[in-house]
């Protein structure tokens, strides 16, 4: 395996903490600071920064430094597209072909969800939310596609996490799990399709009550 280089491990530690919003959208980020904290000179530090503007992560300002990007809605669409198209059609391919095995790991994943939400560890409810999706990729050889819309949905991940804190969304989630492996179950094709499609579009109702929250968290578009 090969050795990340100080740049990379500094990114990686900077994005882990953008998306489960321990850096917060608008806090400075001072290169000195992080490379202080970090250990490491200031040049790794400016690498991962640039690496996380090109995910728009985060933003240079002219004369001011650099600040943890504002969720940006705009991106979160165009984010979610990437992953609506791939999953949708791995979904179909997923129905035809799925193991008893892949539905129990998919069960497993709601159970980790449910004591994740028992717990109100909603980074871990996020992580399990993640590993049921990822079985539709892995289990059919596509575990590098799901590699991609990981790597190109900060924003999108970002609102998922802040929606967990809208009343009933994490019940509502689990329960749409269930039915969406009966489908599975059922290699009901176009209720896959279906369920894919308003399963990962439900942001669309509550964005408004996220954004009303979390003011401060979101880019205004004027």
């Amino acid at each position: 395996m090969e050795r990340m280089t100080a740049s990379e491990q500094i990114f990686r530690t900077l994005r882990g903490k953008i998306l489960s919003t321990v850096l917060q959208p608008g806090q400075m980020l001072n290169v000195q600071t992080l490379a202080d904290e970090l250990g490491v000179s200031r040049s790794p530090v400016r690498d991962a920064l640039l690496k996380l503007r090109e995910e728009r992560l985060v933003e240079i300002l002219p004369q001011s430094g650099t600040r943890v990007a504002p969720i940006d809605m705009e991106q979160v669409q165009v984010e979610r597209f990437l992953r609506t198209s791939l999953e949708t059609n791995a979904a179909v391919r997923f129905c035809r072909k799925r193991t008893e095995r892949d539905l129990s790991d998919m069960a497993l994943a709601i159970d980790g969800q449910r004591n994740a939400w028992q717990r109100e560890d909603m980074q871990m409810f996020l992580s399990y939310d993640d590993a049921f999706h990822a079985v539709v990729f892995q289990s059919q050889g596509l575990g590098r596609l799901w590699d991609l819309i990981q790597d190109q949905s900060g924003n999108y991940h970002r609102i998922r996490l802040l929606s967990f804190s809208v009343p009933d969304v994490c019940p509502s989630i689990m329960e749409k799990h269930q039915v969406m492996i009966q489908a599975f179950r059922d290699r009901d094709e176009a209720a896959v399709t279906e369920l894919e499609k308003t399963h990962l579009g439900r942001l669309d109702a509550e964005a408004g009550e996220i954004e009303r929250q979390h003011p401060g968290y979101f880019r205004n578009h004027t």
